[in-house]
């Protein structure tokens, strides 16, 4: 692979109390499931990418492997960054994925990088975690 894309996101930890097998957890009892929230990367191979997306579709280049930070930060942690949601879903979501207490955390992200050449790494990317979309 000769070109590499990554996206920067997060993932709420799947560690929580969990459910029966085959029993839905519903939207309004989600909190009670999270314990906290990581960094999360999708990486894709652009080249490969460019390949099989005509005629076909996208396959295995769009997201060859996905990377997760080693820490969690507890969703008590996260609370002093919270911030009221401001509902611009555009679709918006069906029915059983509507939040009633809808929340979002206000978290600067940037992503630098350092190719072996580079003396030191360069940002980027900047955004915030309150502009994620779902």
């Amino acid at each position: 692979m000769s070109s590499v894309g990554f996206r920067t996101g997060d993932g709420f930890s799947f560690v929580g109390p969990g459910n029966d097998l085959g029993d839905a957890i519903k939207m309004e009892n989600a909190a009670d499931h999270i314990f906290g929230m990581v960094l999360m990367n999708d990486w894709s191979a652009r080249d490969i990418q460019k390949w099989e997306y005509v005629p076909l579709g996208p396959f295995n280049a769009k997201n060859f492997g996905t990377t997760i930070s080693p820490w969690v930060v507890t969703m008590d942690a996260l609370s002093p960054f919270r911030l009221p949601h401001e509902p611009k879903s555009d679709p918006e979501p069906l029915p059983y994925l509507v939040e009633k207490d809808s929340y979002q955390f206000d978290i600067n992200l940037f992503v630098e990088i350092q190719g072996e050449n580079m003396k030191k790494p360069e940002v980027v990317s900047r955004s915030n975690f309150k502009y994620m979309y779902w």
